[in-house]
């Protein structure tokens, strides 16, 4: 296994505690506040990665589509990239790997459409791609990364970085982020449905 590994429990939350203080809270809620933006314009939201980030994206869509949704208001399109195994592995397999979230963003993104890339290394070939035909294609990117951000991290708009090297610790945080940006969400949808824009979302 590459990158830090702890050998006691303490030790992994010690070094977890160390990187909460230094998530960027302002990235975090302006993540949330495109999802808005794209809530409010119904647009769809596309996320992706590999591995236990492919899980983490497939939380992420749960918890935007269910956990953010307000009673009487429509939800918020979120699309996974990674649950369609079907067509998954007939673009790795006929096509090739790097190109499955590429195919797919240009199969089903439209104009206004948002990506979320999610990659401990920053640097999945299948996720730059995806995010450079996003980024050719005018969508937001925003990028939940590891270790120093990689190639994704450049390319995105909003970029959360967990700057650590165990996997372990990046993947925790970056479901943490999910659902941080999901209940915020939520309360900007519902402000927005009391009548004041969801300015006031607490």
């Amino acid at each position: 296994m590459a990158g830090h590994v702890c050998n006691t429990a303490e030790s992994y939350l010690n070094r977890m505690s160390s990187m909460l203080g230094r998530l960027d809270h302002d990235a975090i809620d302006r993540y949330a506040d495109v999802l808005l933006e794209a809530w409010l314009r119904d647009a769809c939201v596309f996320v992706f990665g590999n591995g236990g980030s492919a899980s983490c994206a497939s939380h992420h869509v749960a918890d935007y589509v269910k956990t953010a949704s307000v009673d009487g208001q429509r939800r918020l399109r979120a699309m996974s990239l990674v649950d369609n195994k079907e067509l998954l592995t007939a673009i790795g397999n006929d096509l090739s790997y790097e190109d499955v979230f590429a195919h797919q963003l240009e199969s089903f993104a439209k104009p206004g459409d948002v990506a979320v890339a999610i990659s401990c290394s920053g640097n999945s070939p299948n996720v730059v791609s995806g995010c450079r035909w996003a980024k050719k294609a005018g969508m937001p990117i925003v990028a939940l990364t590891g270790f120093t951000g990689g190639t994704i991290g450049a390319l995105a708009d909003i970029h959360i970085n967990i700057p650590d090297d165990n996997y372990g610790i990046v993947e925790d945080l970056q479901l943490s982020v999910g659902h941080m940006v999901a209940q915020r969400l939520h309360c900007r949808v519902r402000d927005h449905a009391a009548g004041n824009g969801g300015r006031k979302a607490s």
